[in-house]
């Protein structure tokens, strides 16, 4: 993934590479004239490049002439000048492929820009629906939305949003219009907002009427924004960029509070906070429950022999074996050290022994270049099937059946008689 930075002035191209290395890890290709920038193009293709950012006055490129040779070649494009006004601006934002126009006023606008490069490429992996009875409105928004890297769906209204939503549930963004059969926006709204929080799906209402009262209702509804359909693109964006990066944002600090810094895996406290619900819901339904116990054989001599920093990496390697190799809903933590918990519903016997089998010979298979001759690690696993135990106690008796596994020789999984 590769950036392409245009720019005839050094201490602004130094300036924006180090201010970019603090938010995203992206190889930026440099140039100080077009000549220079079309000569990257064709060295690495223009595939190869996510996005450029150009100068629109350069020394071989006085007029603009670098941003719409660039976006020629397909690569969408911000627009980096040292002068604004407003019919250079117009000119550049009627460019097909031009993203933004930003000017280099100070520090704060260098912020701006590394941001919104930052923005552009998450942008890539978030799925975006547009809800409109009208196609016009919908290609118009659809199209706005693309133009910022989104992948975009489309629904033109909101039993037909509802059906898409049910089919992409890791849509995180919804531009509805209000007026719409059989469900209008507002409708739409409340029922998304039934599964989905402002914090995980963000809705941004959209209207032509001029009734004023239209965006506290969309807000009282559950939207978290509203704008009328007369927008400036650089004001939808700018709209849009909020609400998704608030959804991230809010996502960070709940992975923060449940998840391991190091492995990523689910730690101890959210363990047993979701764990007792899930064995609630499990024995409601009358499901059989499974819970396992595992830790890494001779871990300790790891650290000892080959510093903490080789022991990380065994610890991370481990927890994404486990998450590759578990089901989706299975709920997997470490729980402290080299050690690691697997909670399970609805799975039989044979399905246990099959999936805890794969897992230990996955994990022994595993080369590690970091550990020299040693090469490979082992793990011990005790797993036992619930029956009216609390929480605390299948841990407890899956750990017993753990301590049996590497008595009796490690590298095995041993299972509740």
């Amino acid at each position: 993934m590769r950036l392409l930075f245009v720019e005839n002035s050094k201490t602004i191209t130094s300036l924006v590479r180090a201010e970019l290395a603090k938010i995203i890890d992206i190889d930026v290709d440099c140039a100080h004239r077009m000549d220079e920038a079309v000569g990257l193009i064709k060295e690495n293709g223009p595939a190869s490049y996510v996005l450029a950012v150009s100068g629109n006055e350069l020394g071989d490129a006085p007029n603009g002439e670098a941003v719409r040779l660039i976006t020629e070649f397909q690569i969408p494009t911000i627009v980096f000048t040292a002068t604004y006004d407003d019919e250079t601006r117009d000119q550049a934002m009627k460019i097909a492929g031009v993203v933004d126009y930003v000017t280099k006023e100070s520090k704060a606008t260098v912020q701006y820009l590394c941001n919104m490069i930052h923005r552009l490429i998450e942008n890539r992996n978030i799925k975006a629906m547009v809800v409109d009875d009208s196609r016009t409105v919908r290609l118009h928004v659809g199209e706005l939305l693309r133009k910022y890297q989104f992948q975009v769906l489309e629904a033109k209204n909101g039993q037909e949003a509802l059906e898409v939503l049910a089919n992409n549930r890791d849509i995180k963004l919804i531009v509805t219009d209000y007026h719409m059969e059989p469900i209008d926006g507002f409708e739409l709204t409340k029922q998304v907002r039934e599964t989905y929080g402002k914090n995980e799906l963000a809705i941004i209402g959209l209207s032509s009427s001029n009734v004023g009262t239209l965006s506290a209702r969309f807000i009282k509804t559950g939207a978290n924004d509203f704008l009328a359909k007369n927008f400036l693109p650089e004001e939808f964006f700018c709209r849009v960029t909020q609400n998704i990066d608030l959804i991230e944002k809010t996502a960070a600090l709940a992975d923060a509070a449940t998840k391991d810094f190091l492995t990523g895996l689910y730690n101890r406290r959210f363990f047993y906070e979701r764990g007792v619900g899930k064995l609630d819901r499990a024995r409601g339904t009358k499901s059989s429950v499974a819970l396992a116990m595992l830790d890494i054989d001779h871990f300790k001599s790891v650290n000892d022999t080959f510093g903490h920093d080789v022991g990380d990496e065994v610890l991370r390697v481990i927890s994404k074996i486990l998450q590759d190799t578990s089901r989706p809903d299975d709920l997997v933590a470490r729980l402290g050290g080299e050690e690691f918990c697997v909670l399970l519903d609805d799975i039989t016997q044979s399905e246990l022994v099959e999936l805890f089998e794969n897992m230990r010979a996955t994990i022994e298979a595993h080369h590690f270049e970091s550990l020299q001759e040693r090469k490979f690690v082992t793990a011990s696993f005790g797993v036992v099937i619930a029956k009216d135990e609390s929480l605390d106690q299948l841990v407890a008796n899956a750990d017993a059946l753990l301590y049996e596994a590497k008595e009796s020789g490690r590298n095995k999984v041993t299972f509740e008689s």
